[in-house]
């Protein structure tokens, strides 16, 4: 089957606002997707009144919507069609190592990149990646933010799970 463009596995990333953290695929291959979003003040929300900060769950939240929903999207796409993958939800279900090292802000765009490391692979419906998130643009460009490894699998609606 012919590789899913950046723009069609970002079309069929199931998550939507307020819980998307995904504008726009950047690059996407085999080896590595990089991915960016532009954080709001809504979804800061009540985090913390008078100082807000982007929640440290919401990136972990990012790093897996990068690392194991779109990046596992475009690998089932490789012997799945795109109305097999709607049949299916992809689950959240690891983060080791997780590790922050800046604040974020509303107004901060961020850039998440994901690979296989040294410990990942895609499985069947498994995908397990490295993560890391850096500022994207500004005075604060490239600076690390979050790392962490990430794990998520597809498994079909209605199946209860994994």
């Amino acid at each position: 089957m012919k590789p899913m463009t950046p723009a069609e596995v970002l079309a069929m990333v199931p998550q939507a606002r307020p819980m998307r953290f995904v504008d726009e695929i950047l690059e996407l291959d085999d080896e590595h997707i990089l991915a960016t979003y532009t954080w709001k003040q809504e979804d800061c929300d009540g985090h913390f009144p008078g100082y807000p900060v982007v929640p440290g769950v919401k990136l972990i939240e990012m790093a897996a919507q990068v690392g194991s929903v779109a990046w596992c999207i475009f690998h089932l796409a490789k012997t799945n069609t795109p109305d097999e993958i709607r049949q299916m939800v992809g689950f959240f279900t690891d983060i080791e190592r997780g590790v922050f090292k800046k604040v974020v802000k509303p107004g901060d765009r961020v850039a998440a990149m994901a690979r296989f490391g040294e410990d990942g692979y895609f499985r069947g419906n498994k995908l397990v990646s490295s993560v890391e998130i850096q500022f994207m643009g500004g005075p604060k460009d490239g600076e690390e933010i979050f790392s962490g490894r990430t794990a998520g699998m597809f498994v079909p609606k209605g199946s209860g799970g994994f």
